[in-house]
């Protein structure tokens, strides 16, 4: 039963971890039971065939767990001096073996039948073989059918008339000339294959004769059933995944069904265990369902990759035998594979690129064969693959490139023979009307682009120059973009081919990149990024005599790039060659050609979220197209392009939840701050703000940050504070600017506006509020005398729908219809009231907490620091957004470092505000007077009885392991969720790091969030602090190495350590202990190497600690020893071995028990 709850799990688990975990599963059973092995695999077949996609690539993983552990089939040669039977010689294996110089492919290609998707059998309707049905009833009900297939069903709902479209004519047909035009193409392709054999058959051939016919017999029976089946399934309404899930499984076969489909015969006793199996999937290789040949291929590629070596070789033979019968079986295989990428012509669109696969299956098993043939048996393969290139269907051009790409890849110990051989034809891949073969053909270089400037560098002009000129033809429809890139991107990191684009200059080569880097696939705009990279990291200055003409567009186009992107790995990328193209180009260029669009550029990075930017602001990118002609025009290619709206961090986070899209968008703004920031260093350069100057540069780029720091719109000042931090972090000094923008940002923080950005709520809070005052007025109350203001503040208003609005109605006697009335606007103005607090707050918080920042990071703190320190300690407390929180982490850090030395010194009260923040979550803190915290409403449903809700085990003050009632306690939370099984989550816009946006789980209570952001941000600061102190953390912060073991040692005596009086003393010196704990573990994991001899010191106030009374302090004990035992490892470990585990013996102590068990836990847990 549970071996085939596995097999069902391949095809209906929700998602692919669990497929892979059942697959990995059915490996386990084999190596148990290895006698099973042909009946698991029997059964897997099934789930090759399936025509669900992830049912195939679940049960490929499943063929490779099995066969991994398989033992390698490896006989004992018959040396040549035995005398063995005849009986091996005459019934050698290679009489029944595909060759080489047996082979035509012309000839398959003249006259095989081509494998498309299917045979079509799908869409047949059932046969009437009752008779009961009238012929005109049945094209009636073919005609219905026709048309809910075609979606023309709906065309009466819209006044269409479809009835003329086919006529019944169309819909009569022949069951006997339908079923020729069904088997025709088998038979053709099986007459083909067999017209290699020989005539005569060998007693091998024999049993594989019967194995076949008992196949082809089931086969057809089986396909019979599956047409009916699906004739039937296509009359309803059912979704086709769920009529597949119901129909097409079949599990518990009879054990004659599994000998029917693998088969070891016992005549066969020397034969490869998996012969049979391989035979069996060889011949699915030419199906005419899409489905069955994928899964052919995807399942030889697993059973090759483990045992390439053994195919085809039989017992009793000699060494030399085995060798030339696993060369023939290689043979044989890769002949079969090259039939099908001459047949196959199946494919299809997904997105921007084409999918091809059965030949991309195929040609990646045709690598793995490859691995294992000899020389000579690879280069028969690849003249083979040449032929296919001279075809004129495409998809055979296809076919062919694709086995070359594996071959040079797999075959690189041939490459001087390989490449010189397939090169031309590879270069007239890249010029191929396709653009899907031309994408194979550039792919097919890329692994061999280094042998390829070596061995062919007279070619490597002709390459550059067609790859250059195929970037004009090139568009975001286009499937040879990505791999065209890449190579480029690729050969340019050569310094011997970067001089081959010297003939033409990359003035005019370069600007065709643009395009890409705003291109909807990402791989495509890194490899842009990449190519403009390599060309400006030339070791000489020659990049700028090309450089300068371009140097406006190219920073024009890498900003609004950065503005417009949102991954982080591609932002980072953007970063670099922004701060190489400022380092590459001359700075008096650089400050010509980007001072008149620094304001436009803030513009952008200030650009509101929620609004699509005007595209007058954005550069647009114009592409030179060239019409080929025979080229296929892909689905839904059109000559007119849309115009498309774009947003800031990119459209396709628009639809995200509001926490996502503002960590995205955030992460585009600071990154724009960086770039922004580096260009700032350049304006600031003494070299371009000489004194005869009229006008400096540098004192217009502080009018300009003045403007902004001027407005009453928050976005404004929050992008200038970025980006003055930015500029201040690279340049500690530039007067002029400084001068200017300090005094405006302690301004800044003394100012309390209602910025432009809340207008829309704030305005509909004053008329709703007026709107409340006239309802009070039409019931004869008048609160003039207690509001009397034209405008109110968020307060005031607050105070009108709270105090003022209860008082007033308490002392009149109303209606309670009109009270009723009353009460309901009042919620509705209070609810508004309530978000435009929210909205305030938010961006209040942060414009403080920006221009706090950037005057730590100016290094020029004003005499009263608590305006500076007030907003930063908020934002640790407040903010939601993770990449805030670590920004000020940083900053609070910096600003430690700066007071050191100040006299009063603010750092003590930071480092203690840090440290109690840290600890007010108490389901990561535990207290001590209460370790196990209580459930949650929603995990509680059921009572507190903790039998009731699944909790096994208990906690109190001095009894039990918190670690193990947490785990308890998640895993019931999971488990006692009602609903359907949830769907794999869909695919992240942005790549958001762990932790980041989503770190505040959903079910948490409302009332528990604000604890675990004000913890989160106190790690963040901890943990930044002890790497930005480095070694000095010690001494420079003596208050937070107190903080951490200070506790600790004026708590825990190791000589004289009495459980009884820490007993005693009570709650609050054991809740120190835990705070104490709690500091230890969150920055010791990021304390510097230096300083790890002084944690070590501490070791044995820890182990002592895990056997104090208070549950709570063992906990935190634990969790310190564990994150102890990843950075001192040794250390850790000799003195737990030698001290704590035997405590695990102590059956008379369940304290010490308890505490070596939890500690053990965490240590496993870590390492």
């Amino acid at each position: 039963f549970r071996l085939d709850r596995l097999f069902i799990l391949l095809d209906t688990g929700t998602t692919p971890v669990t497929r892979k975990a059942a697959a990995q599963q059915l490996g386990e059973v084999v190596k148990l039971h290895p006698h099973e092995l042909n009946n698991l695999l029997s059964k897997v077949l099934v789930y090759l065939r399936s025509t669900n996609w992830d049912t195939r690539i679940a049960a490929g993983q499943a063929v490779e767990a099995i066969v991994k552990n398989v033992p390698e089939w490896n006989p004992t040669p018959r040396s040549k001096q035995e005398p063995g039977s005849e009986s091996p010689m005459e019934e050698s294996p290679s009489t029944d073996r595909l060759r080489f110089d047996r082979f035509d492919i012309c000839r398959l290609l003249k006259h095989g039948a081509s494998l498309l998707g299917s045979a079509g059998a799908e869409f047949e309707v059932q046969d009437d073989k009752s008779g009961e049905i009238d012929p005109k009833e049945r094209i009636a009900r073919q005609r219905k059918l026709l048309q809910k297939k075609l979606g023309l069903d709906m065309g009466a709902a819209i006044g269409m008339n479809t009835e003329d479209l086919f006529n019944d004519e169309d819909l009569d047909y022949s069951p006997s000339s339908v079923s020729l035009v069904n088997k025709q193409p088998t038979l053709q392709a099986a007459e083909l294959i067999d017209s290699e054999f020989r005539a005569g058959m060998s007693s091998r051939q024999k049993n594989k004769a019967k194995r076949m016919a008992k196949l082809f017999a089931k086969q057809r029976s089986r396909d019979a059933v599956e047409a009916n089946e699906k004739s039937n399934d296509s009359t309803d309404g059912e979704p086709e995944e769920k009529r597949r899930k119901v129909t097409n499984v079949v599990i518990n076969q009879p054990a004659t069904d599994s000998k029917t489909l693998v088969e070891n015969a016992p005549e066969e006793a020397n034969e490869w265990p998996l012969e049979s199996f391989c035979e069996e999937v060889c011949n699915d290789l030419f199906n005419p369902s899409w489905e069955v040949r994928h899964g052919a291929g995807t399942g030889l590629r697993e059973i090759l990759k483990a045992h390439g070596k053994s195919g085809g070789k039989m017992g009793d033979s000699s060494l030399e035998e085995m060798i030339q019968q696993h060369q023939e079986w290689l043979e044989d295989l890769v002949i079969r594979l090259l039939c099908v990428f001459a047949l196959d012509r199946f494919g299809d669109f997904v997105s921007d690129e084409v999918v091809a696969p059965v030949r991309e299956t195929c040609a990646q098993t045709l690598g793995v064969v490859l691995k294992h043939m000899n020389e000579t048996g690879v280069h028969k393969t690849v003249d083979v693959l040449l032929k296919l290139l001279t075809q004129e269907q495409w998809e055979v051009r296809h076919g062919g490139l694709l086995g070359i790409k594996y071959a040079l890849a797999v075959r690189q110990d041939m490459i001087n023979t390989l490449l010189p051989k397939v090169l031309p034809a590879i270069i007239e891949g890249l010029q191929d009307l396709d653009d899907d073969v031309r994408a194979v053909a550039a792919a097919s270089l890329v692994p061999v682009v280094e042998s390829l400037v070596q061995l062919q560098s007279q070619k490597v002009p002709f390459i550059l120059n067609t790859l250059w000129d195929a970037l004009l033809e090139l568009d975001d429809l286009t499937a040879s973009t990505n791999s065209i890139m890449i190579l480029l991107s690729s050969l340019l990191t050569y310094p011997q081919v970067r001089k081959c684009s010297i003939q033409q200059s990359l003035t005019v080569l370069v600007p065709r990149v643009w395009p890409f880097l705003h291109h909807t696939i990402s791989s495509v705009r890194k490899a842009a990024l990449e190519t403009l990279f390599t060309l400006l990291s030339t070791q000489d200055q020659s990049s700028s005599t090309w450089l300068t003409p371009i140097l406006q567009d190219m920073l024009r186009h890498i900003f609004q790039f950065c503005i417009l992107e949102s991954n982080q790995e591609i932002l980072d990328l953007i970063h670099k060659v922004w701060l190489e193209l400022l380092n590459k180009a001359s700075v008096q260029y650089v400050v010509a050609a980007a001072c008149p669009w620094m304001g436009a550029w803030l513009c952008l990075m200030m650009q509101p979220s929620h609004l699509p930017i005007d595209l007058n602001m954005l550069l647009e990118v114009k592409t030179r197209s060239k019409e080929k002609a025979g080229a296929k025009l892909r689905q839904g290619q059109t000559q007119n392009k849309e115009v498309i709206q774009e947003y800031i961090a990119g459209a396709d986070s628009i639809a995200e939840d509001p926490v996502t899209r503002d960590y995205v968008v955030m992460r585009a703004r600071m990154m724009a701050a960086k770039l922004l920031g580096a260009l700032c260093c350049c304006i600031c350069d003494p070299g371009v703000n000489t004194v005869t100057q009229e006008i400096k540069p540098a004192e217009s780029l502080a009018q300009l940050l003045l403007f902004h720091l001027n407005s009453k719109s928050a976005l404004q000042r929050i992008s200038v504070a970025l980006v003055i931090c930015e500029w201040a972090a690279l340049q500690k000094e530039c007067k002029t600017v400084a001068i200017c923008v300090q005094p405006r940002l302690l301004g800044v923080l003394s100012e309390h506006l209602y910025y432009d950005e809340i207008a829309v709520p704030f305005t509909r809070m004053q008329n709703e509020c007026k709107q409340l005052i006239s309802l009070l007025a039409d019931a004869n109350i008048d609160i003039g005398n207690r509001v009397n203001c034209s405008v109110f503040t968020i307060d005031q208003a607050n105070e009108l729908v709270t105090s003022v609005f209860n008082e007033v109605t308490s002392s009149f006697t109303l209606n309670p219809k009109i009270l009723q009335q009353l009460d309901s606007k009042r919620q509705q103005v209070q609810m508004t009231v309530t978000e435009t607090n929210q909205e305030w707050q938010v961006l209040h918080l942060r414009v403080h907490t920006f221009a706090a920042c950037a005057v730590v990071n100016l290094q020029q703190l004003p005499e009263k620091l608590n305006p500076v320190i007030k907003p930063l300690m908020e934002a640790i407390k407040k903010e939601e957004n993770t990449l805030v929180q670590n920004y000020v982490a940083l900053c609070i850090a910096k600003l430690l470092q700066q007071c050191t030395t100040r006299s009063p010194c603010p750092n003590s009260k930071i480092i203690k505000n840090l440290c109690n923040s840290l600890c007010v979550d108490p389901h990561l803190t535990p207290l001590a007077a209460c370790p196990a915290q209580p459930q949650s409403g929603h995990e509680n449903s059921k009572g507190p009885n903790s039998d009731k809700d699944g909790m096994h085990h208990t906690v109190t003050k001095h009894r039990g392991i918190i670690t193990l009632y947490r785990h308890q306690k998640a895993a019931f939370a999971i488990t006692s969720r009602r609903g359907p099984t949830p769907k794999a989550p869909k695919a992240p816009i942005a790549d958001l790091p762990a932790g980041s946006s989503g770190s505040i789980p959903t079910e948490l209570d409302e009332a528990q969030k604000p604890y675990v952001v004000q913890r989160r941000g106190a790690e963040f600061a901890l943990s930044t602090i002890a790497k930005h102190f480095g070694a000095e953390m010690a001494t420079g912060l003596p208050h937070l190495w107190d903080a951490m073991v200070g506790s600790l040692r004026n708590n825990i005596h190791i000589n004289n350590f009495d459980r009884k009086s820490l007993l005693e003393k009570g709650d609050a010196p054991a809740q120190e202990l835990v705070n104490s704990l709690q500091v230890f573990e969150t920055t010791a994991a990021s304390m510097d190497t230096q300083l790890h001899p002084l944690l070590i010191q501490h070791l044995p106030h820890l182990y002592m600690c895990l056997q104090h009374p208070s549950t709570a302090v063992r906990h935190m004990a634990a969790r310190c020893v564990g994150v102890m035992s990843k950075i001192a490892t040794m250390e850790t470990m000799n003195i737990f071995l030698e001290k704590v585990l035997p405590w695990l013996g102590a059956i008379d102590d369940n304290t010490k028990q308890e505490g070596a068990i939890e500690a053990l836990a965490c240590i496993l847990a870590q390492i």
